[in-house]
């Protein structure tokens, strides 16, 4: 209807011809004020319009056949907690394509691209390969199925390898179990501190693929710190030190190592203290002087000359002292010109 109409506006337009306003007739406008005509009445039913022709004011009821359809009750969409069938074996029978395991497409292309490129680069840089398997919010592991069913038959023992199994949306039910290599170089209290931290850290994004990317960058980080503890010889680091990046701590020794030198040999840290003393004092007095001579400024009073014939001047006698800036001493402004 209203394709129709903004259809013949236009090609009135079009025509040239001019639109014109409806307009009441004088019946219409008596009708109208005795109450008699009420205005979008045409739009109505004819059911409606009789009723209001008819000056009844009791409601309108509803017809039998309607009035009597029963109420539609509302059921409660819940999501399942079953895996399906066409997935086990993805999950608990095959190797792992590669680091990121998710048979359902529970994350869009893009966020699997990021997912996957990011434990991609942690198996560059870290000792530990982290293998994540994706799972729904509520779903749950068959009873006949583990994670460390998954490990003991789908990796290497000797190899250091950390298998996740993280539920999208509820990263609380996560699941987290090493390789024998790694169980053999680290405590049970710090592989029990990686997934805690990682979870907690998962915990303050709402967004579940938020969640997944925090949980994932908290855990490569703490599995980046257990690699070293396994190249130490199992010597674990101190629970009381929170794991930074590795380049951030690498800095930090570094510079810590320079500094108890020099706290070592006395003489050579005093000289050192005296020698930044005198060059900073030495820099200090440099730009101050280079600062007061941009500041001074020279005044040049006028220079009255010698009379000639008893006069203050003559035509074609006189002399022209200029000075290019107030800023430079005037011995750097003197040139000599030739008579």
């Amino acid at each position: 209807m209203k394709l129709i109409l903004a259809v013949s506006l236009s090609t009135m337009l079009l025509s040239g011809q001019e639109l014109a306003l409806p307009e009441w007739d004088e019946d219409e406008l008596e009708a109208l004020e005795s109450g008699e005509y009420v205005p979008g009445s045409s739009l109505l039913g004819r059911v409606a319009r009789e009723f209001l022709d008819s000056n009844n004011d009791e409601p309108i009821e509803l017809d039998p056949a309607v009035q009597n359809l029963p109420e539609e009750g509302f059921e409660p969409v819940e999501w399942s907690r079953v895996i399906g069938d066409q997935f086990l074996s993805a999950y608990f029978h095959d190797s792992p394509q590669g680091f990121l395991n998710d048979p359902q497409k529970l994350l869009t292309t893009q966020e699997y691209r990021d997912r996957e490129g990011f434990l991609n680069y942690h198996a560059r840089d870290a000792d530990i390969d982290l293998f994540v398997y994706l799972f729904d919010a509520l779903q749950e592991i068959p009873e006949t199925e583990s994670l460390d069913s998954v490990v003991r038959s789908q990796f290497d023992p000797e190899k250091p390898v950390a298998v996740v199994f993280y539920f999208l949306g509820m990263p609380e039910k996560s699941q987290l179990i090493f390789s024998d290599r790694v169980i053999e170089s680290v405590n049970q209290a710090e592989r029990e501190k990686v997934i805690r931290i990682a979870v907690e850290e998962a915990l303050e994004k709402s967004d579940p693929s938020s969640q997944l990317e925090s949980f994932s960058i908290q855990l490569s980080i703490r599995l980046y710190w257990l690699g070293k503890v396994m190249a130490m010889g199992g010597e674990n680091l101190a629970s009381s030190k929170p794991l930074i990046l590795p380049r951030i701590r690498i800095l930090e020794a570094e510079e810590a190592g320079v500094w108890a030198e020099l706290k070592g040999r006395p003489g050579l840290f005093y000289a050192v203290v005296v020698m930044s003393v005198i060059i900073s004092a030495s820099g200090l007095g440099l730009m101050g002087r280079w600062i007061a001579e941009r500041r001074r400024v020279y005044v040049f009073p006028d220079a009255e000359g010698t009379l000639l014939l008893e006069a203050p001047y003559a035509a074609g006698v006189g002399g022209v002292v200029s000075f290019s800036s107030a800023t430079a001493p005037p011995s750097s402004q003197k040139n000599d010109i030739p008579d």
